[in-house]
């Protein structure tokens, strides 16, 4: 079977479907740091215990800086830091600080 080029019009066809093709999103630039962009910064504060929890719930507690109920930690608001939080949201408090 002989191999055919790709038209730009035609869709890609592979086992038997039509394949949206997606333009992935551009990588950050060597050396740059994406996630120090941030101009907010939150106030993250523990107030629920960690004992029960999952292992990677509590490692990502001690990521935020939080080791004892009623301890907190500003943070700058970004996509990392609202990943982290979302992960553990049953356990912290979050406060936008100005």
């Amino acid at each position: 079977m002989a191999k055919t080029k790709k038209n730009e019009n035609q869709p890609l066809y592979i086992n038997g479907r039509f394949v949206v093709e997606k333009e992935l999103p551009a990588k950050p630039a060597k050396g740059t740091t994406p996630y120090e962009q941030a101009t907010g910064k939150l106030r993250v504060t523990l107030v629920k215990s960690t004992l029960g929890c999952l292992k990677d719930q509590q490692a990502t507690v001690r990521a935020l800086g939080l080791t004892k109920i009623r301890t907190s930690n500003i943070l700058p608001d970004n996509a990392a830091t609202r990943g982290m939080i979302f992960k553990v949201k049953h356990l912290v408090a979050v406060e936008e600080v100005k």
